[in-house]
């Protein structure tokens, strides 16, 4: 690994299943990436494990051993998670069958950064100027579920989760029609996302599926990034890690914290350069 820049990681599992998501840190080629697997509709199990892992961890095996540019490399996961459809003879008819997974990566130059993003895994680049923004676009695609999730519990409703079970399907379905993801769809590649930065200007990369996003009570409220990086620069990705658990278990009903469960999977990458 070039000497340019340092790396730590978390993966930690969340509530009720297996780690869906997964990372890649490949010292080699200076590649670096998480990938979060989409929550399953339906229960099933492929070789024991459900869609969401498999499609994220094919991921991470395809990006790694993949030639090529981001494009490539995403064009080789998506095939190779179709040809798990197939192997597992998925009804891949209806969209939310399919295994999906979201990305975030990045490649280290000698000069340059560049950075690649699908769905709602993003990077978050602090610069050496103070400046901390996520450079891609990120789309909340969970937005409108999570005004509908505040609305019910204001109202006192419980089992909020049954409640707009109906919204989540509707929501798996739009994949790669309003939000990006890796699952077999060649329409994927309409919502890729990239772009290059100079290393010198650069202080720390942070790679994050949403897991480690910190909760909040206003769906309307935008991400604090700022926030985020505050934390890991006081304690590391523990301290950010541990500081999202605490706020989630604060709120073990869902109540003030809309969100799917009391905890996601988390999973991050740290890179920072010297």
């Amino acid at each position: 690994m070039p000497r340019n820049y340092e790396v730590s990681s978390i993966s930690y599992p969340g509530t009720d299943r297996p780690n869906e998501d997964s990372l890649l840190i490949d010292t080699d080629s200076c590649l670096l990436a998480v990938f979060d697997g989409a929550s399953s509709i339906t229960p099933d199990l492929y070789d024991g494990q459900t869609g969401a892992y498999i499609a994220s961890h094919i991921a991470a095996e395809v990006f790694a051993k993949t030639a090529g540019d981001f494009r490539a490399k995403a064009e080789a996961a998506t095939n190779a998670i179709e040809a798990a459809h197939q192997k597992y003879q998925v009804d891949v008819s209806q969209i939310p069958n399919r295994f999906m997974t979201t990305v975030a990566a990045a490649r280290v130059g000698d000069a340059e950064v560049e950075l690649f993003q699908l769905g709602d895994s993003v990077p978050v680049v602090a610069y050496r100027n103070g400046q901390v923004e996520t450079p891609l676009i990120y789309n909340d695609q969970d937005a409108d579920i999570m005004r509908r999730w505040r609305t019910l519990a204001d109202a006192g409703r419980t089992g909020i989760r049954q409640l707009v079970a109906e919204n989540v399907l509707e929501l798996r379905g739009n994949a790669n029609r309003t939000f990006g993801v890796l699952n077999g769809d060649p329409a994927y590649a309409n919502f890729i996302q990239s772009k290059t930065l100079k290393i010198s200007d650069v202080a720390t990369i942070l790679l994050l599926t949403d897991g480690l996003f910190m909760p909040k009570s206003d769906p309307n409220e935008p991400e604090n990034w700022q926030a985020i990086y505050d934390l890991y620069t006081a304690g590391g990705l523990e301290a950010l890690y541990a500081k999202v658990r605490e706020v989630e278990d604060s709120d073990p009903e869902l109540q003030i914290y809309p969100r799917y469960k009391l905890h996601d999977d988390a999973t991050a990458i740290a890179i920072d350069f010297i």
